[in-house]
């Protein structure tokens, strides 16, 4: 069986425990906008965890209500879909995972905490342990593409090793030394590049030849007092402009559904995150959408 995910700590959660229970030889990970555009075809021996529901698929586990998609799929389908921190807990609890598998719970832990950014201060500045390996395998960290990276983790993993061998894997270790190197750019750059309007910060990366690597929440910790940040920047070649949204994690007061918000601007998203690929007059555009988040409040 194929399993589909997403490329990040809840979907390597999910990989870990669905491999452990099903018999599965490949794993492609994609994002929820090349699902819900057509763009992955599905069949019928495929899973499919932390992204939208498709038809015809083996299985199925989410936790996000996405704006280009059903919210929920047939009654007969097989898998997990409901309100939880992360898919990785559904999963969890759908093969008995307290009672079978209870050394994954502090894993499950932590992807809960980093899905549904349950995180201190501390924890978006100085991450630790399994959350800091999450900001290594999150495409919005800058790290580049990490396919393969990913898959050893999973295999890693499944062995349940003790945190600290994990951490000390090379790969792991490069990865967040590049993390911890860049920290400094990726400050100065915040600072340097957004601007406050009411409730937003606007970070427009674009006069960059390269973002700075690092975790997407540290734009919260350096504009404590805002409820929603908008960054736009390049995307693969400079071939277009990508704007993504995401509600503060530590002023928790945004009313607007900023997946809606995208999804009208053909993006897409859930309640605290979108994003959108710009078309060629981008400013305009984003003055829109800043304009509609500061009338939201």
């Amino acid at each position: 069986m194929r399993l589909v995910t997403r490329g990040d700590l809840d979907g390597l959660t999910c990989a870990v425990l669905i491999s452990l229970n099903e018999k599965i030889d490949k794993i492609l990970l994609t994002h929820p906008q090349m699902l819900t555009e057509g763009k992955v075809p599905i069949d019928s021996g495929d899973i499919i965890a932390n992204l939208p529901y498709q038809d015809g698929c083996a299985m199925w586990f989410d936790h996000h209500l996405h704006t280009a998609a059903p919210a929920t799929p047939m009654e007969d389908f097989k898998g997990s879909f409901g309100q939880a921190p992360s898919a990785a807990r559904l999963v969890y609890d759908y093969y008995d995972g307290p009672t079978k598998w209870p050394q994954f719970e502090p894993l499950v832990a932590e992807t809960d905490r980093l899905d549904s950014a349950n995180l201190s201060l501390d924890d978006i500045l100085d991450p630790q342990g399994y959350i800091k390996l999450g900001f290594t395998i999150d495409g919005r960290s800058g790290l580049g593409d990490f396919d393969e990276y990913f898959i050893a983790l999973v295999h890693l993993l499944r062995k349940n090793p003790p945190l600290d061998e994990v951490m000390f894997h090379p790969e792991v270790a490069r990865r967040c030394r590049r993390l911890e190197e860049e920290d400094i750019q990726l400050h100065a750059a915040l600072k340097d590049l957004s601007r406050v309007e009411d409730n937003v910060v606007l970070t427009d990366f674009r006069a960059l030849e390269r973002v700075p690597v690092g975790n997407r929440f540290l734009v919260f910790a350096l504009f404590p007092h805002i409820n929603v940040a908008a960054r736009v920047q390049w995307g693969p070649g400079r071939e277009f402009a990508m704007l993504t949204l995401g509600h503060s994690i530590l002023n928790r007061t945004c009313q607007t559904n900023v997946g809606a918000l995208a999804a009208r601007y053909g993006g897409g998203g859930h309640q605290g995150a979108g994003s959108i690929k710009l078309t060629s007059d981008h400013d305009p555009q984003i003055q829109m959408i800043v304009a509609e988040l500061k009338a939201n409040g």
